[in-house]
């Protein structure tokens, strides 16, 4: 019997040795960046990163903030804690990460104009690697602004590289049920807040988004959906017109943020509104509302709505809808987990601005709280809150349930 046991533990040790290659073999395959620097000063500055790998790449001015984009094949940053990428020179801050489907982006916001002198990627002589470099000289506005219009016109386009998300087919409404569209923040490029420890905002939400879908699924007649299914960079548009597409009933976008007040901590939901209900709301919607630009998307200026009556009738409906749903995750959340003081908040964050949909966004607690990170990381609090959630789904729909 015991040498039954023993060959069987052998053909488990044996089989299983192979299992992580299949999980990792895409990943496997993937350029690395392992090392980069940034050296010069406001005159000149030099930036590269090193790959252990061959790939495509090109280079883009943008402005409103000065910023340079490289976009390159899809590729894994591990840069590891001795070769972070320090801003200086010319270069305030950087950026890099995963935005689209086989594509990686590396932003770099300016300090001043500039001028790329030299951008290449080539094999170094002495080793087997290859070396991302780029020389940029300090200019004035005139000679950027002409840089950019001499970029538009060879593109033929706009400057905004921005690469629309995988689209949602128009969903076939079904009776009785409801669609629901939840939005786990940040993604590829853009990874959020960073809690003292090192737990990441995308990550966060992202995995908690995946709890809060089964539990509505368990709970009642709802179709879920998530805008984003992986790691991956969406923008704010590319968020709303998912919702749209979706024909979303409700739209819940789960965000875990940082403030300067590192006391705070709890949960908070917040709805539409073109003035702050405080201050603490109002910065919070213009670092949300900013996202784009992390990703390096060109910021597009807000159109004034349509002074249309009926759309006037929406927006206020909808509204009305968001705020009876934000008071039901009061009271849901608030007998299950800690809420921030006065926790029904509202400021103008572009990812609840779909006038026909009721949208609210909920920061699950702030990363910049060392017990906040701790309990957003833990199984008990992801599995209480994403129950008082879906029990406010079904509070709001209950009066429209046969």
């Amino acid at each position: 019997m015991r040498l039954i046991h023993f060959s069987y533990l052998i053909l488990i040790v044996f089989l299983s040795s192979f299992v992580p290659s299949f999980g990792q073999e895409q990943i496997n395959n993937l350029p690395v960046a392992f090392s980069g620097s940034i050296a010069g000063d406001t005159a000149s500055t030099r930036f590269f990163i090193d790959f252990d790998q061959n790939l495509s790449f090109k280079t883009t001015y943008m402005d409103k903030p000065n910023r340079i984009i490289i976009d390159l094949d899809e590729s894994v940053f591990n840069l590891g804690q001795e070769n972070k990428l320090e801003p200086r020179g010319l270069i305030s801050a950087v950026q890099y990460g995963r935005i689209s489907q086989g594509r990686s982006r590396i932003v770099l916001t300016l300090s001043a104009p500039v001028e790329i002198i030299k951008s290449s990627l080539k094999k170094r002589l002495d080793e087997e690697s290859y070396r991302f470099l780029l020389d940029m000289d300090s200019t004035d506005e005139a000679t950027f602004e002409n840089l950019l219009r001499e970029q538009k016109i060879r593109s033929q386009s706009s400057s905004n590289l921005a690469v629309k998300g995988d689209r949602v087919a128009p969903v076939q409404k079904k009776d009785g049920r409801f669609t629901i569209v939840i939005d786990p923040g940040h993604g590829g490029i853009d990874g959020g807040a960073v809690g003292k420890n090192g737990a990441q905002e995308k990550d966060i939400v992202f995995e908690f988004s995946k709890v809060v879908r089964e539990k509505l699924q368990d709970i009642g007649p709802f179709d879920v959906l998530m805008t984003r299914e992986e790691d991956k960079f969406m923008s704010l548009r590319d968020r709303l017109e998912f919702s749209r597409r979706s024909k979303a009933d409700l739209f819940v976008s789960i965000h875990a943020d940082s403030l300067r007040q590192r006391f705070v901590r709890g949960s908070t939901i917040y709805t539409l509104s073109k003035k702050a209900s405080d201050q603490l709301s109002a910065k919070l919607a213009e670092t949300e509302n900013s996202a784009d630009l992390v990703g390096g998307l060109a910021v597009e200026e807000e159109v004034e709505a349509v002074a249309d009556i009926l759309v006037d009738l929406t927006t206020s409906e909808t509204k009305r809808f968001s705020r009876r749903f934000s008071s039901l995750l009061v009271k849901n959340l608030g007998s299950e987990i800690k809420l921030i003081k006065n926790p029904q908040r509202s400021a103008a964050f572009g990812v609840l601005k779909a006038p026909e949909v009721p949208s609210v966004l909920i920061e699950l607690g702030y990363l910049s709280n060392v017990e906040d990170e701790r309990l957003l990381q833990s199984p008990e609090f992801k599995a209480k809150a994403g129950q008082a959630i879906a029990n406010s789904v079904l509070d709001f729909f209950r009066p429209r349930m046969r």
